[in-house]
């Protein structure tokens, strides 16, 4: 009986660490994202997650570690996904456009402060994009590159029109990233709730894909 107790106290305990943990992190993805990381004080933060500094600094010693973790976890999240579509070897440019859009989409969807916090950080620090993603061993230039190689090879078998590969990504890239990013301005300008803009987003999954693959197949 007592042991049972006890175990059910530590469960308890334990979960009741990660839910504080989880809601730091969320509070300071926000601050980070509205502030930048030289303006952010932990103060910021732990008011945002409601709780006192004392709190914040029993579970994370300062701002740096807080963004670290953030950054890192995020960075990973959403360029993990595209290298493995990119270092698929078995699937055309077309399927790759298809999964590139998905993903991008899907992430930003589950994150809607993802662009801005890491458009935000890269803006102040550009090599920051370069040093995680090494890091990781998910060096953005490379993924670039292959990218640019795959379309010119797209270009050389008659497949595609004529594009460079920079511009062809920046295309996709707009087109997924900005309504995330634009999302206060589309729900007044369009007059949609926030059910119905989550619908529109499914829904461009395809409509960016196709309006992309056709502007560029022969």
């Amino acid at each position: 009986m007592f042991t049972h107790l006890f175990n059910n106290c530590v469960k308890f305990s334990i979960m009741a660490e990660l839910a504080t943990e989880e809601k730091i992190l969320e509070a300071a993805t926000k601050v980070f994202t509205r502030r930048g990381f030289a303006a952010t004080r932990t103060q910021d933060i732990a008011k945002e997650a409601g709780i006192n500094r004392t709190l914040l600094h029993y579970y994370y010693r300062d701002k740096q570690t807080i963004f670290n973790l953030i950054f890192e976890t995020r960075f990973k999240e959403f360029f993990k996904g595209l290298f493995l579509i990119f270092e698929a070897d078995n699937i055309s440019l077309f399927d790759k456009i298809r999964r590139m859009v998905d993903h991008e989409i899907s992430m930003l969807t589950k994150h809607p402060d993802l662009a801005r916090f890491i458009i935000t950080e890269i803006a102040h620090n550009p090599e920051l994009l370069i040093e995680y993603g090494k890091k990781l061993g998910m060096n953005p230039r490379v993924l670039k590159q292959s990218f640019e190689d795959l379309v010119a090879h797209e270009i050389k078998e008659n497949i595609i029109k004529p594009i460079e590969g920079r511009q062809l990504l920046m295309n996709i890239m707009s087109l997924c990233i900005y309504p995330l990013v634009a999302k206060p301005i589309i729900l007044t300008m369009m007059n949609v709730d926030e059910a119905t803009f989550g619908n529109m987003m499914e829904q461009r999954k395809t409509e960016v894909s196709e309006f992309i693959i056709n502007a560029i197949k022969k």
